[in-house]
């Protein structure tokens, strides 16, 4: 999906702006309208928005209260409408999706405070990855599909482990200064 200029976003304090990561995402979204999706971790809901305006029938979750208040101001100042949801992955979320996005945290660090929330992803990475992971198929449709940013900075043992029970494909990729990027589809066999 390309951005569309047209959307436009509420950054907001203590919110993960859109960055490489977000756009490298949003390139490899694809979505027919009635589509159900959900976007976990949406910050400002930029990937929501856009699955909104192509039709989708989009619910958008967040941990952070603020990244909520965003994300709907977001949806209201742009006419789209959209469910969000404040949301521990998915404690609060309801029904199942054809697509499910997520671009987890994912330094190796140890969460310490709602900011690093938008970040830390334990210490190996992939902590909240695996907890999403582990929930994920339960709110997925027979042949859905889930989109997850990983990058170089997970630990690959661990990384591989909790993928290994999907069918993957890898969509795109980018290299940044301090490490690799990537998007990969997610399915069950």
């Amino acid at each position: 999906m390309r951005i569309d200029a047209r959307i436009i976003i509420q950054e907001c304090h203590s919110v993960y702006p859109p960055s490489e990561d977000t756009y490298l995402m949003l390139d490899c979204v694809e979505v027919r309208p009635q589509e159900r999706v959900l976007e976990m971790g949406c910050g400002t809901g930029i990937i929501a928005l856009h699955c909104a305006k192509a039709g989708a029938i989009v619910t958008a979750a967040d941990i952070n209260p603020k990244a909520v208040d965003c994300a709907r101001a977001s949806a209201k100042s742009n006419g789209l409408e959209m469910s969000v949801v404040h949301s521990d992955l998915f404690l609060d979320v309801e029904g199942v999706f054809d697509l499910i996005i997520f671009n987890p945290p994912y330094v190796p660090d140890e969460i310490r405070g709602d900011i690093e929330r938008s970040w830390a992803g334990g210490d190996d990475g992939v902590r909240v990855l695996d907890r999403f992971l582990r929930g994920a198929p339960n709110h997925l449709v027979k042949g859905g599909r889930i989109l997850v940013l990983l990058s170089t900075a997970m630990k690959d043992a661990a990384l591989q482990c909790i993928l290994s029970q999907f069918v993957r494909d890898r969509l795109a990729a980018k290299r940044l200064f301090f490490e690799e990027i990537w998007v990969e589809r997610l399915r069950l066999p």
